[in-house]
């Protein structure tokens, strides 16, 4: 009887470790800003690079945007452009772009 339960348990360990965790998904925007000066730069680097969720970050200069890569259990586009504003960046405009 014991060695009929241990080998159930063993049996079901098994199959728990084998189910494939769920896949996070990531989507990446393009914020554009009416100013990319190096001093908001900083700021995105100081405090957008840390709001939950965030992933990675790739500046455009000469276009005046940031792609950031995000987490979508974590945060969404209101929330993104909730953070520029509070570190008083202006948003134009936010676009998703297709991953890679």
């Amino acid at each position: 009887m014991s060695v009929l339960f241990l080998i159930l348990v063993l049996t079901t360990g098994i199959g728990w470790a084998q189910t494939p965790k769920n896949q996070i998904k990531k989507e990446v925007v393009k914020v554009k800003l009416d100013d990319m000066c190096d001093h908001c730069v900083k700021k995105i680097d100081s405090n957008i690079a840390f709001e939950k969720g965030v992933t990675a970050l790739d500046y455009d200069r000469p276009n005046n945007t940031v792609n950031v890569t995000y987490r979508t259990d974590k945060t969404d586009t209101t929330k993104l452009r909730k953070a520029f504003e509070k570190v008083k960046l202006n948003v134009l405009s936010i676009e998703k772009v297709p991953l890679q």
